[in-house]
């Protein structure tokens, strides 16, 4: 709220003594500013793209994993899930230089395909591991019926189980989408160009070393979370739904 509040606020009244909580004279201009005058509008469209299709990717990773691990039994599932488990205790930063190197290798350096591939790579564990608990809520007999019918594994997954952990999906996308939304390290790692930076890493270069406006940049931020406040938003019931679905079993 300080942030916005300053948003609104003009280079004088930011830096006014003492400090004016609630601004004298309201003024959009910071907000026209930076959707006019700056990239801001370009790093929007930058987060949208590197996050969907990152979410999409680890979805369509994680899914088959989760159904896999939830429904079959195999020798080492144990120690995958407990290896799955400890991955998540893994903080990306820590990551960062064998992230780097790999993605050199594969030239795919100030790409958002690398920044993509990364995201997923990191955040299919999480999804599998989250997806897992739905598809063990779903009652074996389901799937029963489905085999003795001679259904393959492929169609039980894609006309049974999808549909009925949907809310589940729903909740799970939500979560990616919001890691992805917000990341900063890797993004600051793996990119280069300013016209492919993410929404966190544009707000951050309006930022100087002699003189930054902070009137501009709290706008900046603003903007920067209204797509993600208004997904959330849309999808409420549906991560509700996932929520409630998730902590029911059987």
């Amino acid at each position: 709220m300080t942030r916005n509040r300053r948003s609104l606020k003009d280079r004088a009244a930011v830096f006014a003594y003492p400090p004016q909580w609630i601004p004298e004279n309201p003024s959009a201009f910071n907000y026209v500013f930076a959707l006019t005058r700056t990239q801001v509008p370009w790093y929007l469209w930058n987060s949208v793209k590197v996050s969907a299709l990152a979410t999409a990717l680890t979805l369509a990773a994680g899914i088959p994993a989760a159904f896999i691990l939830s429904r079959e039994r195999f020798r080492g599932r144990g120690p995958l899930l407990a290896m799955l488990l400890a991955v998540q205790m893994l903080s990306p930063v820590v990551l960062l230089l064998p992230l780097y190197s790999l993605i050199e290798r594969l030239e795919l350096v100030d790409t958002h395909l690398g920044l993509i591939l990364t995201y997923a790579a990191i955040q299919v564990p999480f999804t599998a591991w989250v997806l897992k608990s739905f598809f063990d809520a779903v009652p074996p007999a389901l799937f029963e019926a489905a085999r003795l019918d001679g259904a393959s594994r492929l169609r039980t997954l894609g006309s049974i189980a999808v549909p009925l952990v949907a809310p589940g999906l729903a909740a799970t996308a939500i979560f990616n989408l919001a890691a992805f939304w917000s990341e900063f390290a890797l993004a600051l790692v793996l990119l280069d160009s300013q016209s492919r930076f993410t929404i966190p890493l544009g707000v951050f270069s309006l930022q100087s070393a002699y003189e930054t406006e902070w009137q501009l940049v709290a706008a900046a931020s603003f903007i920067g979370l209204v797509p993600m406040m208004s997904a959330f938003i849309f999808l409420q019931r549906y991560f509700i739904a996932g929520l409630t679905a998730g902590a029911v079993k059987g």
